[in-house]
């Protein structure tokens, strides 16, 4: 009987309550990686910890595709978006938050990591064309306001801030192939693919580092490799083949509201109070410009 109700739920794009429940853990989880980060940076530097984290996240969820049936046969006019996937999802936006994370904190970067939604409306304005109606003009510059108050004069929080642009302009690719492929094969060969480019380089900085490898930062790293990736993304990647993104997205909600008490539980940061402001004009702008009029078939439900 459940399964029945899942059916008809994805066939009217509704986010069932147990699947809201699961996709907000998930969020829950990414909300500490910030945390997780700064302990593994520690040890690890960017480049490094990116291949560390996604390295192994790729070989595991790949490993559960085989087991699970045959491994999908890329197809040709298919590779150029896989490679763009990696390129831009992996290499060129971790590698970013990672060199910028150095120069924040934990509590920012969470509070940031949550424009996403806001950035992905500004491209689809600019890129797109897509209209957008008073209150949506309204809420996107209300959440641009809000990150322009949390960034501020620190270098750091203008380098994450420029990973989440890459990281927006993902999920256009990663939507198309997950209606042709496996979800979780879709984010198996992201991140190989992302691991891969950035190995060379990630061993060259290897050999230039000093090495004092900490139990908090093998700690962090595992956090950020099993659970922010294979776990959380593997479950992502699924729920992507079934829901639309627009619908999903909302639940980021989740990560400015719990990172910066992961911040502070944590790695002891207060939350000035100019990030506080910022936060909650991202959270209203958010709100506000992802907000639709209620219809018959809602993007978020319950059974």
């Amino acid at each position: 009987m459940s399964s029945a109700i899942e059916t008809q739920a994805e066939a009217r794009n509704v986010i069932p309550l147990r699947v809201v429940a699961l996709l907000a853990f998930c969020n829950v989880l990414w909300a500490g990686s910030a945390v997780g980060s700064k302990y593994a940076l520690v040890s690890f530097r960017p480049l490094t910890l990116t291949v560390l984290r996604f390295l192994p996240a790729g070989l595991l969820l790949l490993f559960v595709v085989r087991w699970q049936g045959k491994l999908p046969k890329i197809q040709r006019d298919d590779v150029p978006y896989f490679f763009a996937l990696g390129l831009i999802g992996i290499t060129i936006t971790y590698s970013l938050f990672y060199t910028g994370l150095e120069q924040t904190s934990a509590s920012n970067a969470s509070l940031l990591i949550a424009c996403e939604p806001i950035m992905v409306a500004v491209f689809a304005r600019i890129f797109l064309r897509e209209r957008l109606n008073r209150s949506q003009w309204f809420g996107m510059l209300l959440g641009l306001l809000g990150i322009y108050i949390i960034a501020g004069n620190a270098w750091g929080n203008w380098i994450v801030l420029l990973s989440l642009c890459f990281e927006s302009t993902v999920s256009v690719i990663a939507k198309r192939l997950t209606g042709r492929y496996p979800g979780l094969f879709v984010v198996a060969v992201e991140f190989l693919i992302g691991s891969a480019l950035l190995l060379p380089f990630a061993i060259m900085e290897w050999q230039k580092s000093s090495h004092n490898i900490t139990s908090e930062a093998i700690a962090g790293w595992l956090y950020l490799s099993l659970g922010c990736s294979a776990f959380c993304y593997g479950v992502w990647y699924r729920m992507l083949e079934r829901y639309p993104v627009s619908a999903m997205g909302v639940l980021l909600l989740v990560q400015p509201m719990v990172g910066p008490f992961f911040g502070w539980l944590l790695n002891s940061e207060q939350l000035t109070a100019r990030s506080l402001y910022g936060g909650v004009l991202v959270i209203f702008g958010i709100l506000i410009t992802t907000w639709r009029k209620r219809d018959p078939n809602p993007a978020v439900g319950s059974q």
